[in-house]
């Protein structure tokens, strides 16, 4: 309690005026007849680590070896990564900070940069796209035991663009890949959905909206491998 122990903090000192405060304190307890609790201290709990999802070694060996580079995604949000200082040639999602603020997946991801896109995913609207996607993680899993592919989110792919350009120097959704762009499942407005794509060195990164109801040539699959669940 608080006035018990400001009195016998005072008299450890051995000071005379120290004793004298003492035993006014004690008086004064003594006329209360009861203590002053003393203030409890909120004490601030660490913030649980959220897991990462990670490949097997065999499954990443395997990835690795028929031509795949695996990255870590961390949480990253278009807000976050313009924040570190990275450039976004589109504007329009400045004005949704709900849609700046999704975050990408806590896994890793294995994209194969040569074979980016789906071949003739083009042209087709998200049902068929992701119906591509799902046969292409079929064929996958025969071959590497535990993993799946997904068609992401918007973060996803906007992480994963500045993470392999921070690995390599390379521009995915660039000029190698014709500035085309990989559809997402994220929703904007109506019945649209975000695209990500056209990756300029000099302007930076595009994020786009096309309908889903609507195929369109520059407008791709492009399958994420992650950890089956």
């Amino acid at each position: 309690m608080a006035m018990q122990w400001l009195e016998r903090e005072l008299r450890r000192t051995g000071n005379p005026q120290d004793t004298l405060n003492a035993d006014l304190i004690a008086t004064m307890l003594k006329h209360r007849g009861k203590d002053i609790p003393m203030p409890q201290v909120a004490v601030a709990k660490e913030a649980t680590p959220v897991e990462v999802r990670r490949f097997t070694k065999e499954a990443k060996e395997a990835l690795r070896d028929q031509g795949f580079a695996v990255y870590e995604l961390t949480a990253q949000s278009i807000a976050s990564v313009r924040d570190s200082g990275r450039k976004f040639w589109s504007t329009w999602h400045r004005d949704n900070p709900q849609f700046e603020a999704l975050t990408s997946m806590h896994s890793e991801v294995a994209i194969n940069p040569a074979k980016l896109f789906l071949p003739k995913s083009n042209n087709k609207t998200l049902v068929q796209q992701e119906d591509l996607i799902a046969r292409f993680s079929e064929d996958l899993g025969t071959r590497i035991q535990g993993v799946e592919a997904i068609m992401g989110e918007v973060p996803d792919y906007v992480d994963l663009a500045f993470t392999h350009l921070n690995a390599t120097r390379n521009y995915l959704f660039g000029e190698k890949d014709g500035y085309n762009y990989a559809r997402t499942k994220t929703p904007t407005v109506g019945s649209s959905v975000a695209n990500v794509g056209s990756f300029d060195p000099a302007i930076g990164l595009r994020v786009d909206v096309w309908s889903r109801d609507d195929g369109y040539g520059g407008v791709f699959a492009a399958p994420l491998v992650v950890p089956k669940a």
